[in-house]
């Protein structure tokens, strides 16, 4: 690849952001502490729901699959095209993952594949993924979770902004997690969020994320560990916070202009539930892994850090158990999708350029 003249992302860190920082280290207090407790604050206002912030997304999903009583032999089923997280985590502490197949279109966990597993496996918990940050079908997946007892658990970590219905994603009833990534719609370098609304579950997350103490000191209730973000952290969390609007505005209306100019790609469809999405990728549809090839290839020599996406998880060589089940859709997706840059700070220029490159590929 030649020099990157547009990357993959690319945070915003400005003036607000660096003295933040320098503010918290002239506290003397630099690990979790009030600022963490503000910024807790600001998102459990925004989401209308409780927030526990935790250093990571994985820890996100770590803390939320303990306090949900995820055991050894537990089965979980998952979508299979996915971060790799969603589905190593419940593995680590010992359940069972069982994939299942994707929505070619929407690229969101499929419906129809999930009750057919759910109907013939003791399946204790669904989590599904928001691609991209793409809202699934929140009343469906409630229907069929009640419908087969199971519980439900979102990994929202590209969800944050994005709305169901004209509601955001971690304000329903069921848990859910978000990343705070450097690729992230906002970031704290490295961080993430469970948001629930039961005030249990909200005590039994926050226990966990502190070694499992429900207060300070050496007893401990509970089996945690330390999933502590930093006020280092949520300093900066606070002020990408407040440009939560600008970013997701700059992302929405270079998504329009990608779908609009460039020609002979076809792109995840977005349906009418969907109200607001917050691209935290940008996903380009070919029609042949040749096709993908080519463009990924043409984008890269010109220095646009163009993509190939999620490994199907029945395939990855981690998951040698996995290989037994069968996702087509979630093959052919992966052979047929890429993804384009999408960042808060991309210029006109930089739109201007990956939309000229696409447009004079041959295929």
């Amino acid at each position: 690849m030649d020099e990157i003249k547009v990357p993959m992302a690319k945070p915003v860190f400005e003036k607000e952001e660096l003295s933040g920082i320098i503010d918290v280290v002239k506290s003397g207090w630099l690990g979790q502490g009030k600022v963490t407790e503000n910024f807790e604050k600001t998102l459990s206002k925004y989401f209308g729901t409780n927030v526990v912030c935790v250093n990571n997304g994985s820890s996100a999903t770590m803390c939320a699959l303990l306090a949900h009583d995820i055991k050894p032999g537990d089965t979980i089923a998952v979508p299979d095209f996915t971060f790799i997280s969603t589905c190593s985590v419940p593995k680590i502490l010992g359940a069972k993952i069982i994939p299942v197949d994707i929505d070619p279109l929407t690229l969101n966990i499929d419906l129809d594949s999930l009750e057919r597993v759910v109907s013939k496996n003791n399946v204790k918990m669904t989590i599904f993924v928001d691609i991209a940050g793409l809202p699934n079908d929140i009343d469906s997946l409630v229907k069929l979770s009640e419908k087969h007892n199971f519980s439900l658990l979102e990994d929202a970590a590209e969800g944050l902004g994005s709305e169901y219905k004209n509601k955001k994603l971690g304000a329903f009833s069921h848990t859910s997690f978000f990343s705070f990534h450097i690729a992230k719609l906002i970031t704290t370098v490295e961080g993430g969020c469970i948001t629930t609304k039961d005030n249990k579950l909200y005590r039994k997350l926050k226990a966990i994320r502190d070694l499992g103490r429900y207060q300070s000191g050496y007893k401990h209730d509970l089996v945690g560990t330390n999933l502590r973000i930093t006020d280092l952290q949520s300093v900066i969390g606070l002020n990408q916070f407040k440009k939560i609007d600008k970013f997701m505005t700059k992302r929405i209306d270079v998504a329009k202009r990608f779908k609009s100019e460039i020609k002979n790609l076809d792109f995840q469809s977005i349906p009418n539930y969907a109200t607001k999405h917050a691209y935290m990728l940008y996903f380009a549809k070919t029609k042949t892994v040749q096709t993908r090839n080519l463009y990924v290839k043409k984008l890269r020599e010109k220095g646009i850090d163009a993509r190939l996406s999620f490994y199907p998880l029945h395939l990855q060589p981690c998951n040698p158990e996995l290989r037994k089940y069968v996702c087509k859709q979630s093959k052919t997706v992966y052979d047929t999708v890429f993804t384009l840059p999408m960042y808060n700070s991309l210029t006109d220029d930089d739109v201007d350029l990956i939309i000229s490159v696409c447009n004079k590929i041959n295929v």
